[in-house]
């Protein structure tokens, strides 16, 4: 039996489910002296295990999370999920995502991309078409991170186009790559850039808020875009280049790119630049991303002046919600039951004050990526960072790259249910939880070894 047999017969329900009781049973074990925290790391940690080994879909997963929330807390701790602005704006994207396949706006900018990029010369060779599509695919989509303040939105927005643009192949590793390269893409190069995650800007936020600390955007880019930008872009495309590329033997259908765009898609076009208004200018209103996507939504189904209705999402499938809700449930449960607070202030302490600057931004950088696993991205930084903060200060340690080495674990995940953007990009449906996984874990895994020493270099020369 092979190591592939092995991982697909651990995956089956009864095995699965066995590993994921018999491991909470050891964690209940381990920590049965710390009360309600208990319960609700035993809980987490089940939840994890399913989610991982994936014997029943993500959602329904999250739909044991909140019952077994529910049952050992109370209705409302369990049901908190459902009351974020984050879960809503997943939802209210996947309507937009819906509207604009449907006004055939998706089909038109995929067409119009491809035609652009790829040349005469290469239409009839897959690999280099896909090679050309998806760098300036990825590209593409990292610019939107200079316009639309939460990675979440952009995957969201350009998530129809690629799977419009994966659809020119008849190659599945095609279709993927050309998905998850440029999802990916928007997703890690946004820690380069002060307002490209709403990660970063919680932290900036804490620090002007506990410390009276400011961290412009161009001094922010200044530290971050040359290696945790761009760099981190074009690496993620090698990434998913090396995992996903068609075969020789395949093929292409490359569009002309000459059609004019229909009224429809003008309109669904319309829509969603209004959209991108409100996001981009959040600095001056103060609303969160939902309010822009809620707006989107609300035009895109409008009678007589939107692309469709609400009678045509019926595919459209929504139990993700459940997945993402679960996920925040979580967070917000061990928050209310202390755990993370103490696990923070115990972390906190293996810090060793007297290292030198790189090796204490390590450990930082340890410290918030060890959280991720039990919470999502959000609440790790809501919860480390007001204690982060004054530690740092009491230690004389400097508050920006220390705050910048939080937000460069808060990029780095492994398992989808760690972050929303990454439940999103497995929501799509075109790639499948193992490849997701696969290539978050070798994106992660490339950040880690090659960028985080380089970035520690550039913080350790400017302080």
């Amino acid at each position: 039996m092979n190591g592939r047999s092995v991982i697909e017969q651990i995956q089956t329900p009864p095995i699965s489910f066995a590993v994921a009781i018999a491991v909470t049973a050891t964690t209940w074990i381990a920590v049965s002296g710390m009360g309600d925290a208990a319960w609700m790391l035993s809980i987490t940690v089940f939840c994890i295990a399913l989610w991982i080994l994936t014997p029943v879909p993500p959602a329904y997963t999250g739909l044991i999370g909140i019952g077994l929330i529910a049952v050992t807390f109370s209705t409302e701790l369990a049901l908190t999920g459902f009351q974020k602005p984050a879960t809503w704006l997943i939802g209210f994207g996947l309507l937009m995502g819906e509207a604009t396949r449907r006004s055939g706006l998706a089909n038109w900018a995929g067409t119009r991309i491809t035609a652009r990029t790829v040349s005469e010369s290469v239409r009839m060779q897959p690999v280099r078409t896909y090679r050309r599509l998806l760098l300036a695919l990825s590209i593409g989509a990292h610019a939107l991170a200079f316009l639309i303040p939460s990675s979440l939105v952009r995957i969201l927005i350009i998530a129809p186009i690629l799977t419009e643009t994966g659809d020119l192949f008849d190659d599945r590793e095609a279709r993927v790559g050309i998905f998850l390269g440029p999802a990916f893409a928007t997703f890690y190069g946004s820690s380069g850039i002060l307002t490209a995650d709403l990660p970063n800007i919680m932290l900036a936020g804490f620090g002007q808020s506990i410390a009276g600390h400011h961290i412009s955007w161009s001094e922010w880019w200044f530290h971050m875009y040359p290696v945790m930008g761009l760099t981190r872009v074009l690496l993620v495309c090698g990434v998913v280049y090396y995992l996903f590329r068609p075969d020789p033997s395949s093929s292409v259908s490359v569009p002309d790119g000459t059609g004019t765009t229909t009224r429809t898609e003008r309109r669904m076009l319309a829509f969603l630049l209004i959209g991108a208004l409100i996001w981009a200018t959040d600095f001056v209103h103060g609303f969160h991303p939902v309010v822009g996507a809620l707006v989107v939504v609300a035009l895109a189904f409008l009678p007589s002046v939107g692309v469709t209705d609400f009678e045509s999402v019926g595919e459209t499938d929504f139990s993700i919600l459940f997945f993402i809700a679960a996920v925040f449930a979580i967070g917000d449960g061990l928050a209310h039951t202390g755990f993370t607070e103490d696990a923070a202030d115990h972390l906190l302490g293996l810090i060793p004050t007297d290292a030198s600057l790189a090796a204490i931004l390590a450990v930082v950088f340890g410290i918030t990526f060890l959280l991720t696993f039990l919470m999502e991205g959000l609440a790790v930084a809501s919860v480390l960072t007001p204690i982060l903060i004054p530690y740092a200060e009491a230690a004389g340690l400097p508050l920006t790259p220390v705050l910048m080495s939080e937000a460069l674990a808060l990029s780095s995940y492994f398992f989808p249910y760690q972050s929303a953007v990454l439940v999103v990009i497995l929501a799509e449906g075109t790639a499948d939880t193992g490849e997701v996984i696969r290539t978050t874990v070798a994106c992660s895994l490339v950040s880690i070894l090659v960028l985080l020493p380089l970035q520690l270099i550039v913080f350790t020369l400017l302080y």
